[in-house]
C-alpha cells in the first residue's frame, strides 16, 4: 500500500479537478491510502469512496489575502500534512497549487502536473513587462522540478517556449473511467429525441463561445445548441448578450453546470469545442466514450493528439467558417468511433503511470 497526496487549489467544476478525483478514486479502489489536500473552499464534485479530503483553507481576512499569500498558504499546507508524513507520492496540479507546494515542505518530493499550455494561458495578450514577470514566475516555479505534462504539446510548451528545464518530465494523459462514464451516459436526458449540438465547459475566454456561436449560426444545422457550463455573473451576462446579438435566442439553451453531463453528450449529434487553446481537451475523449462525434478547433495542444486518423475530419482552424465547415462534415458523415480511439486513456492505465512515479 502506498500513501498518496494529491494537492489542488479547490475542487470546482473544471477538468483538472475531475481528473484528480478520478485518479484518487482509482488509487483508493486498489487499496492505497489517498488524501486530497483542498487548498480552497470550493467543491462541485463528490469525493470518491475511500478518499480522505484534507481542507487547507486560507482564513486570512479577504482584504489582506494578497499580502504574503503564497508563503502563508504554504504554511497552512505544511501544518496539515506534516503530521500525516511520510508520503510515497505527492502530485500537485494547477498553477496556484504548484506555487504553494513549491514554497512548502513538499517542494522537492512533489510532481507538478501541468494541465494547460502555460505560455498561451499566461503570457499571450499581456504587455511586455507583465509577460516578463509572469515568465520569470513560471520558470521559478517549475525549473528543476519533476513535471507531468498532460500532452506532448504541453511538454514542448514548457521546455521550448517557456525554457523550463525540469529535472524530469513525464507525459501522462488525463484518465477516464470508461465504464463509469458509459453507465452515467445511459441515464435519461431531458433532451432525448431532440436534434442538438452540445458544448461542455466553463464560460471563460479560452473556450471562445463567441466563435462557437458564430460557427453554429453559419452551419446548415437546423437543430439547437446546448451549452453545459457556468461562469461568473459577468461572463454569463456577456454570453447571453452575444446569443441575442447573433439572433440565436430561440436556438441556444443554457443548461448550466451538471454533475452528470454525459446523457447530454450521448444524445447530441456532435460535441463542439471552440477553444483557443487546451492542455488536452478531455471533453473530446468523453464524447468518444459516449459514442458522440467530436468537433474541435485545431488549437494547441491536445485535440490533434486525440482526433487522429478518421476522427481528424472533426478538426477545424481557429475561425468561425472553418469550424462551421467541420461541424457540417461530421454531421454529414459521422466518423466510426472505435474502442481503440480512447482505451489508452482508461483510468486504470493512467493510474499505473502515476503509481510508477512513486518508485
Amino acid at each position: 500500500m502506498k500513501r498518496i497526496l494529491l494537492v489542488i487549489d479547490g475542487l470546482g467544476g473544471g477538468g483538472a479537478e475531475k481528473t484528480m478525483l478520478a485518479l484518487a478514486g482509482e488509487m483508493a479502489r486498489r487499496g492505497h491510502d489517498v488524501t486530497v489536500a483542498n487548498l480552497r473552499d470550493a467543491r462541485a464534485y463528490p469525493i470518491p469512496e475511500g478518499v480522505c479530503l484534507l481542507p487547507c483553507f486560507d482564513t486570512a481576512p479577504r482584504r489582506l489575502r494578497k499580502y504574503g499569500e503564497v508563503r502563508r498558504r504554504a504554511a497552512i499546507l505544511d501544518a496539515a500534512v506534516t503530521r500525516l508524513d511520510p508520503w510515497d507520492l505527492v502530485v500537485s496540479t494547477l498553477q496556484v497549487s504548484d506555487r504553494i507546494v513549491r514554497a512548502s515542505c513538499l517542494a522537492d518530493q512533489a510532481w507538478y502536473r501541468i494541465p494547460n499550455a502555460l505560455s498561451v494561458q499566461k503570457l499571450e495578450g499581456v504587455g511586455r513587462a507583465k509577460r516578463l514577470r509572469r515568465r520569470a514566475r513560471l520558470q521559478a516555479t517549475y525549473r528543476g522540478r519533476k513535471l507531468v505534462a498532460i500532452s506532448a504539446g504541453v511538454g514542448r510548451d514548457l521546455t521550448a517556449r517557456l525554457e523550463v528545464e525540469p529535472v524530469r518530465l513525464e507525459i501522462i494523459h488525463n484518465p477516464f473511467d470508461i465504464e463509469g462514464i458509459r453507465r452515467l451516459a445511459a441515464e435519461p436526458c431531458p433532451l432525448d429525441g431532440n436534434e442538438y449540438l452540445v458544448s461542455v465547459g466553463r464560460f471563460s475566454p479560452q473556450k471562445r463561445l463567441d466563435r462557437l456561436l458564430g460557427a453554429f449560426g453559419r452551419c446548415g444545422f437546423d437543430g439547437r445548441l446546448v451549452l453545459l457550463g457556468e461562469g461568473t455573473a459577468a461572463q454569463a451576462a456577456s454570453l447571453r448578450h452575444r446569443i441575442s446579438a447573433c439572433g440565436l435566442e430561440r436556438r441556444v439553451d443554457l443548461v448550466g453546470f451538471r454533475d452528470n453531463p454525459y446523457p447530454y453528450i450521448r444524445g447530441a449529434r456532435a460535441l463542439v469545442l471552440a477553444s483557443d487553446y487546451e492542455g488536452f481537451g478531455r471533453v473530446l475523449v468523453e464524447a468518444l466514450i459516449c459514442g458522440t462525434a467530436p468537433v474541435s478547433t485545431r488549437c494547441p495542444h491536445g485535440p490533434e493528439e486525440i482526433l487522429t486518423d478518421e476522427l481528424a475530419t472533426g478538426l477545424a482552424d481557429l475561425d468561425e467558417t472553418s469550424l462551421a465547415e467541420a461541424i457540417e462534415r461530421v454531421l454529414r458523415a459521422p466518423p466510426t468511433i472505435k474502442d481503440e480511439h480512447f482505451r489508452g486513456y482508461a483510468v486504470e492505465t493512467i493510474a499505473d503511470r502515476y503509481l510508477a512515479l512513486a518508485g
